[in-house]
């Protein structure tokens, strides 16, 4: 639930602020010639993120990188130049500031940002299966309510961003306005930069290289920053709210009155509300989800005429256990071991075809769990090839004593070096 929540938090609510935040700056300009020409763009932005999640779900073929990169290399100048624009017609009156010049800005912003913040919408729900032992199940539940109430916070905060924008004064919401959309494109130029460097589209000079790692360690610090602007809205329609003098030629339009503040004031709240809930997902639950287990250290066994010998009072609880041998070369190679049923051992490496021997596999809720990609196994195929699961390892059960041959670890021992 958690891993899904912060997905699509971090997908979707930056952009969701921004999205609300543009959308309230319109209506309060009275840019409503804007409305049409925005929703066109939406949709064509809409059907290029879906074309481009069925061809990377279905061909695999697809590299997000450059497909973000065509995005960044038109969608990055677009807003430069709506940013100038906007500086340009701030004293225009709405009529004029509402030219065709502007409303090709809304269209062409609607459509490159939801082609470049959508596609990874469409393509969590094909992971939803991924290390769920069965469809059917509280933790395939679990994930699908962690996406929607995801999708669901991001929506509001677009929604909360949009009335809070459309009742800051003019004065006081342009300049953060700007300085909302400044940190947008500044937080692209460094995704941007980060592609092409990568890529080896550009000369990888030292200070570049510096420069982009140090803003990437301190993306957060632009999260505060939207997070800041967006509370500063807040708190403007807040106290202004709150501290209007009632107006009104007669007491039904005072009532009126007094419920428009409410109503801007309930907004305000919720706004900062859902930036607060917001940040604790991206900072808080980012740190649960990404946190490292701790692997428990293998345990070593003595080796008696080339077997190991492993008594059943030690591995016939049904829990996993980690152990290594270490090979004639000196070599360390793990090797798990699980009892799955009353008659059954599952033997492996500690290793997969998949993640390699980089990672290992550890217990959770009675599951086994790979510790790189977090997928599930099924304990019953513990000891079969295929996926995820461990590199099958030969063994016999003497005595009700797991018994390893010492030559089959030592003929794994180039995975592990």
């Amino acid at each position: 639930m958690l891993h899904f929540l912060v997905l699509v938090v971090e997908a979707l609510f930056p952009a969701s602020m921004l999205f609300g935040a543009v959308l309230g700056f319109a209506w309060q300009r009275r840019l409503f010639e804007v409305r049409a020409p925005a929703r066109c763009g939406a949709i064509l932005g809409l059907i290029a993120a879906a074309a481009l999640a069925g061809l990377k779900m279905g061909t695999g073929f697809v590299v997000r990188e450059y497909y973000n990169l065509a995005v960044l290399a038109v969608m990055i100048p677009v807003e430069i130049v709506f940013l100038a624009y906007l500086v340009h017609c701030r004293k225009l009156s709405s009529e004029r500031a509402a030219s065709a010049p502007m409303r090709a800005l809304f269209f062409l912003l609607a459509a490159f940002w939801t082609a470049y913040y959508l596609p990874d919408i469409f393509i969590y729900p094909s992971h939803f299966a991924v290390g769920v032992v069965q469809v059917v199940s509280s933790d395939f539940v679990f994930i699908v309510v962690g996406y929607l109430l995801g999708l669901v916070l991001c929506v509001l905060a677009c929604r909360a961003a949009y009335k809070v924008c459309a009742d800051v004064p003019l004065k006081a919401l342009f300049p953060l306005f700007l300085l909302l959309l400044l940190i947008f494109i500044i937080q692209q130029l460094v995704v941007a930069g980060q592609i092409l460097l990568g890529r080896g589209l550009l000369p990888r000079y030292d200070w570049a290289l510096d420069l982009i790692i140090f803003l990437l360690n301190h993306s957060r610090m632009t999260l505060c920053g939207l997070v800041l602007v967006s509370a500063i809205l807040a708190f403007i329609v807040w106290t202004g709210s709150k501290r209007a003098a009632v107006a009104g030629a007669n007491p039904a339009e005072r009532r009126k009155f007094k419920s428009l503040m409410k109503r801007r004031i309930r907004w305000s709240k919720g706004w900062l509300f859902l930036l607060l809930a917001g940040l604790l997902v991206l900072t808080v639950g980012f740190y649960y989800d990404n946190r490292k287990v701790e692997l428990s250290p293998p345990v070593a066994v003595e080796v008696v005429d080339g077997k190991i010998v492993l008594p059943a009072a030690l591995v016939g609880d049904g829990r996993l256990h980690r152990f290594v041998y270490t090979s004639r070369s000196g070599t360390p190679i793990r090797y798990i071991v699980i009892k799955k049923s009353e008659t059954a051992y599952g033997v492996g490496l500690d290793a997969c075809d998949v993640c390699g021997s980089g990672g290992g596999y550890y217990e959770r809720k009675g599951q086994v769990v790979c510790i790189l990609c977090d997928v599930v196994m099924n304990k019953s195929t513990i000891g079969f090839a295929g996926g995820c699961n461990p590199v099958p390892l030969p063994f016999v059960v003497e005595s009700g004593n797991v018994v390893i041959d010492i030559e089959d670890l030592e003929a794994e021992e180039p995975r592990f070096l």
